[in-house]
């Protein structure tokens, strides 16, 4: 139930609230339309996603799947102790770790840290995994923050239909 209140309707309650801040409402779609079209690696944004999900405690973000990015439900299981796990390559952990120390203490990311992501992704994929993981740790915090839809699934069916559930 969201902790503020928001318009009424069938469309989930992150659509409505964003209907409180018009203004945002085109950007936050049009920065979803970016992700989404970003180059990285499906697999490694999946992992991200669920990394940062786990940190921010959004049960939307931890219920979701996206179910053709190549990763299984225990990989995601494991994710929240990706460094003792053997189910991931040493690029998956190394972006792993960027994904926890941004969203946990982004001041001290540690320029070694830099290079070995720049190594492995080159300055652009590096600037392209930052932005992804803005996206996911922000919205997650809006939806978890506010209350908004965290006591519900949001998947996509076979035909690509919105199916709202309750947890």
């Amino acid at each position: 139930m969201a902790r503020i209140e928001i318009p009424d309707g069938d469309t989930p309650e992150v659509v409505r609230a964003l209907t409180l801040a018009p203004h945002f409402a085109e950007v936050v779609w049009a920065y979803e339309q970016a992700v989404a079209k970003s180059p990285l690696d499906r697999r490694l944004h999946e992992l991200v996603r669920m990394r940062i999900a786990l940190i921010n405690e959004c049960v939307v973000c931890l219920n979701w799947r996206n179910k053709d990015w190549g990763v299984t439900e225990e990989e995601l299981a494991a994710v929240g102790d990706y460094a003792a796990s053997d189910l991931f390559s040493a690029q998956e952990k190394l972006v792993l770790e960027y994904a926890e120390r941004f969203a946990t203490d982004s001041a001290r990311i540690a320029d070694d840290l830099i290079e070995r992501l720049v190594e492995q992704l080159g300055a652009s994929g590096v600037a392209d995994l930052t932005l992804v993981a803005g996206k996911y740790l922000a919205m997650g915090r809006f939806m978890q923050v506010l209350g908004l839809d965290q006591a519900c699934n949001l998947v996509f069916d076979d035909s690509g239909e919105l199916v709202v559930t309750t947890v």
